[in-house]
């Protein structure tokens, strides 16, 4: 579970193009920044990877324009992450080699082995220099955002109950309970039934859960899931409805592969007070308040930036968007 999770934030990470530079002509090439070449090739990666995800996108009667819009706006965040390259060069702002291959080495400690992080880059279609590559170039934006908002203010008490007022239903919290289960490959049926024999004569789940448990993202905690943040596996959800708190059920065959599962706590609905609430408001007003400051600061530097566009299907729209602007 825990692993596709991670999938997830790898795809979204990997999805970040590149910017190739030091090419002698402009064959080939998108856009100049500043008269640093991002190639049609960039483009065109991330085209491809959409296409792949939905092959239907840009097909129908306004499929071309679509594809058009799409170009557009890829090369718009390609342009930005070399405004951003460059302007961390002049203020001083670095990543080490060293930095990257910490982050890189946090990535892959979440993976159960090599093996299954080399599976999440190749069904992202990326290799790991790739990873590094993307990674540091999400730290550089990291610290710029750091940079441009070591300012920022603390929301007031006002502005957090203003927001609190405004957005009553995200602090809802749905009734539901809270589960731990002990996971086993598909084919160690016999295993599992063996565990689960030691459980009901009174062996601890969590220990067992700790000896057992394939699912090494919940192992280490006795199997503990927490309260649900998104749907349970059908087949998982069907028997943990069956529990009482304390309760632990038979095996469950699920696409996990066997499970043993305990409930361990129930929660009625309810609404967070503001008290609650307030850290995950503080949180919230604080990253708006960033991300409105690093998009002035993009803004800021694509006015002072000579954009060049040079891909022939832009070249018509540039009129009528904010790609092209001139020292």
């Amino acid at each position: 579970m825990k692993s596709a999770r991670i999938l997830g934030v790898v795809a979204v990470v990997l999805a970040l193009a590149f910017v190739a530079t030091g090419c002698s002509s402009n064959k080939g090439v998108a856009a100049k920044v500043n008269g640093e070449k991002i190639m049609i090739a960039a483009v065109n990666e991330q085209v491809d990877q959409i296409k792949k995800q939905y092959p239907t996108m840009f097909t129908g009667t306004d499929g071309e324009g679509r594809l058009l819009d799409y170009k557009q706006r890829v090369l718009d965040n390609l342009i930005n992450l070399a405004l951003v390259e460059q302007a961390a060069k002049g203020e001083g702002v670095n990543v080490t080699d060293a930095d990257v291959q910490a982050r890189l080495k946090a990535l892959k400690d979440q993976f159960k082995d090599k093996g299954a992080f080399q599976q999440a880059l190749t069904s992202a279609g990326m290799t790991e220099a790739t990873l590094a590559q993307n990674l540091r170039e999400q730290m550089v934006r990291e610290k710029i955002i750091a940079k441009i908002s070591k300012d920022i203010a603390a929301p007031t008490e006002a502005e957090i109950k203003a927001y609190y007022d405004a957005n009553k239903p995200m602090f809802q919290v749905a009734a539901a309970t809270r589960a731990s289960h002990i996971v086993f490959a598909a084919a160690d049926k016999a295993k599992a039934e063996k565990v689960l024999a030691q459980i009901r004569s009174g062996a601890d789940f969590a220990t067992m859960a700790k000896q057992s448990s394939i699912d090494t993202g919940t192992a280490s905690n006795g199997g503990d899931l927490g309260y649900p943040t998104t749907p349970y596996l059908a087949e998982f959800a069907a028997a943990l409805n069956k529990l009482k708190v304390g309760q632990v059920s038979g095996l469950v065959q699920t696409a996990n592969g066997w499970e043993i599962i305990k409930a361990t706590e129930s929660r009625k609905a309810s609404t967070k007070t503001l008290a609650e609430a307030k850290a995950q408001i503080e949180q919230i007003l604080v990253q708006q308040q960033k991300a409105d400051a690093y998009q002035k600061y993009i803004l800021d530097l694509r006015k002072k930036a000579k954009i060049e566009i040079l891909l022939p299907e832009l070249k018509a729209t540039q009129g009528s968007t904010n790609t092209t602007s001139s020292k």
